[in-house]
């Protein structure tokens, strides 16, 4: 599988990650069996990296995560965690508290550093205190060993480059999540700029938090009941009409939509999930224009909305 190095970094990423989110329960129960083999497949296949957070399932996607790891040669793989956020409406972006929960996350990972550690989703925090205390105290704990590059997760475009162009630290890497897939493209506003700076970019969620689905986002999800229902119509229209996943496209569609981005994480449950991801990466066959103009043309509309603002 083609790798791509990530920003400036040495590491080197597939087109498409494992984001862990649902190894913590989050999306339905989980066997740790599948999931072992899950990883075990995953990187065999030449998808390398896997992301994860205590505030996934309350640290039971750390915890499931690093029995799956058990035994695997720690240069097989990659792995980022976050620190700063612990529940829904639970944050600490403090350093003693940052600090704690890096080692915390280890012996729940089972290993002695991650690739990559985040401060997680730093809207939520203050951000003159993400930028004069959070971030030094990771740039130290990447200097201590325990992690090897730094950066952040953040939902609005416009704070990224304002927490990169204020931080006294150097950034390594970004994840944004919900901007790069089928129905919101305003990553492209920020990649040309990260390229420049050698900022990797980190791309999570192109099913938009579940809402480009035939089947109902969670029931947290932001976005208007209109918007969801009309969504879901053209989901099982395209599906009818292709007898292909709108799913399914909207994940292959990534990296011809947004060739700057070095990989897009993808959360997996179950082995069929993963069969499916591992069909997209190797199938080189270009997707059909057609696949192309039935949605644009019913979800170009969608690209101004307030909710990637």
């Amino acid at each position: 599988m083609e790798l791509r190095q990530l920003g400036k970094t040495d590491i080197m990423v597939p087109n498409y990650s494992i984001g862990t989110s649902p190894f913590g329960n989050m999306y339905g129960e989980t066997n740790l069996e599948e999931l072992r083999n899950i990883i075990v497949k995953a990187i065999d296949n030449g998808i390398n990296y896997f992301d994860t957070s205590p505030y996934y399932g309350l640290k039971r996607s750390e915890i499931n995560l690093g029995k799956c790891l058990k035994g695997l040669s720690r240069d097989s793989y990659y792995i980022s965690t976050k620190v700063g956020r612990y529940g829904d409406d639970l944050f600490d972006f403090s350093e003693p508290t940052i600090v704690q929960s890096l080692d915390d996350s280890l012996v729940r990972l089972g290993v002695d550093y991650v690739d990559i550690l985040l401060a997680h989703d730093v809207e939520f925090g203050d951000i003159d205190q993400i930028i004069n205390e959070t971030l030094p105290a990771m740039q130290k704990l990447k200097e201590s060993g325990k992690v090897r590059y730094i950066g952040f997760s953040c939902y609005p475009i416009k704070l990224i480059r304002e927490i990169i162009e204020r931080s006294t630290v150097p950034i390594d890497v970004v994840l944004s999540y919900g901007h790069g897939c089928l129905i919101n493209n305003t990553i492209n506003t920020i990649t040309p700029y990260l390229k420049l700076n050698g900022i990797g970019i980190i791309n999570a969620s192109p099913l938009c938090m579940g809402l480009i689905s035939t089947n109902p986002p969670p029931a947290w999800h932001p976005a208007p009941y209109k918007m969801i229902d009309d969504i879901r119509e053209v989901g099982s229209h395209f599906n009818a009409e292709f007898d292909y996943k709108i799913e399914s496209f909207a994940i292959a569609s990534v990296p011809e939509m947004y060739p700057d981005i070095e990989t897009t994480l993808i959360g997996i449950k179950n082995m069929d999930e993963l069969d499916s991801l591992i069909g997209i990466c190797t199938d080189k066959t270009p997707l059909p224009d057609e696949y192309y103009d039935y949605v644009s043309c019913r979800f170009e509309h969608l690209f101004n909305h307030p909710l990637h603002s």
